[in-house]
């Protein structure tokens, strides 16, 4: 769909509620078309595309807010939707903490943003990638038994309207691979996977990704099980992505902040991790993903500091317009449009990008006398958010480092650490930047992270 007939249907719901008489009124029109080609077994299994679309309508009388969100473009259920808005906020208390939508302001376009070949990418033209990802695998060695993943190309775009005048709208298209390597040999399996995002599919390379996992996968054969504690670990970009965006969830949310529950909150100021670990969140930088010009608000997107040069502070918060209201402050633009993300009305950082050193994947093993590589974390969760505890398990391809070499595979492990301690010593940023869903970050060597267990696979 035209972002044009989005921004129609967002300017003509925000009127039809005023008719209805209410103090405010907000509408974000949106549309999702995603294509996915999934394989397993080493071959496909399932193609699907969807299409969805709808309204998210915010309607304000005095203080009673409501928020309704119709799965429609078509104009009898937009208004059967603002009508139910109406008498939700009618029947609501009053909300003491709000203040009012945002204002509009000038807004400037994100060049590059949307790929035709992308949003338009046939079935054949993914399946061909994959053929090429799957043919790679095997050829890579006789003991990779299994190829799996998927590549999904697509598009976004969404329009915001409300009665303050905001006329805002972003459309990007979106391509992201993940293979997943299975390799046997005797009774032992390894595993390896590797992913790539990009906003053009021509960006995304099968062979590479393949040629990745499956050597992980191989090498992963015949685990030994080493015991926890405090260990040196390189971490792919993957693994650091996982943290950086679990520290971004439970740190720099104002949603968090607000409730107590974010570390900032107690430590800022303070310098809490290492000096060269710099992190900003700016979704106008051409190596993010989602690279929109405004927000779920229509606010245009800046440049926030979440980390400067280990230190963080209040204003490392991410606001949407109320939570910035009960403090007295303006949105920074961080409220999520309605796409059908689980977080609701939490403003988050989903743009962030790590400031890069001058070190290779190759140097941060070489400098390891006894440590351990990890490709990517899973089953991530906060302990304690305060204090910035989490723990997870490691997957897909953990290797032992002995005197500056990988010499073997090991079971994958458990860590329970506060992220405050794990950063505190960064001894080597990796100088490639790599662009991943919500963060783009390169490698990384801790001087120190916690393992409390062996995985039972």
């Amino acid at each position: 769909m035209n972002v044009e007939r989005l921004r129609e249907i967002a300017q003509k719901t925000v009127d039809y509620a005023l008719k209805q008489k209410v103090s405010q009124a907000q509408a974000v029109a949106f549309m999702v078309d995603n294509a996915l080609t999934r394989f397993a077994n080493s071959q496909i299994h399932q193609n699907v595309a969807q299409k969805t679309g709808g309204v998210s309508v915010k309607v304000v009388l005095d203080k009673r807010i409501s928020t309704v969100q119709a799965n429609t473009i078509e104009e009898k259920g937009i208004r059967a939707a603002v009508e139910q808005a109406v008498k939700i906020a009618k029947a609501s208390s009053p909300n003491k903490d709000f203040k009012s939508l945002p204002e509009s302001e000038t807004w400037k376009p994100v060049r590059g943003a949307f790929d035709r070949q992308t949003a338009e990418c046939t079935p054949k033209f993914r399946a061909e990638r994959v053929r090429e990802a799957i043919e790679t695998a095997h050829s890579k060695s006789p003991k990779v038994a299994a190829v799996a993943g998927y590549l999904s190309t697509g598009c976004v775009g969404f329009a915001v309207a409300n009665s303050l005048g905001v006329s805002a709208w972003a459309e990007l298209s979106l391509a992201y691979m993940k293979t997943t390597v299975i390799s046997r040999e005797g009774e032992s399996e390894g595993f390896g996977t590797a992913e790539q995002y990009s906003r053009r599919v021509e960006d995304i390379k099968p062979s590479a990704l393949a040629e990745d996992a499956a050597d992980k996968s191989v090498r992963s054969l015949h685990p030994v099980k080493v015991e926890p504690g405090e260990y040196e670990v390189v971490l792919s970009p993957l693994a650091v992505a996982v943290l950086l965006n679990y520290m971004g969830y439970v740190g720099f949310s104002a949603r968090s902040y607000q409730d107590g529950q974010s570390f900032v909150k107690y430590f800022a100021n303070q310098p809490v991790f290492d000096s060269k670990f710099n992190v900003v969140d700016d979704a106008r930088n051409p190596k993010t993903l989602y690279a929109v010009p405004v927000d779920g608000e229509g606010v245009p997107k800046k440049l926030l500091e979440l980390i400067a040069n280990g230190t963080v502070s209040e204003k490392s918060i991410c606001h949407n317009s109320f939570t910035a209201s009960k403090e007295g402050k303006k949105s920074t633009g961080h409220a999520l449009p309605p796409l059908g993300d689980y977080y609701g009305e939490m403003p988050l950082p989903y743009n962030m990008v790590m400031k890069p050193g001058d070190a290779t994947v190759e140097e941060a093993i070489d400098e390891t006398k006894n440590g351990i590589f990890v490709t990517i974390f899973h089953y991530v969760n906060p302990v304690e958010p305060t204090k910035l505890i989490l723990t997870g398990l490691t997957r897909d391809g953990t290797f032992l480092i002995e005197k500056g070499e990988i010499t073997k595979p090991i079971v994958n492990m458990r860590f329970t650490d506060s992220m405050l301690s794990a950063f505190k010593e960064i001894p080597m940023i990796g100088k490639e930047l790599v662009t991943l869903e919500t963060s783009t970050v390169p490698m990384v060597k801790l001087k120190k992270l916690r393992f409390v267990g062996v995985s039972a696979y």
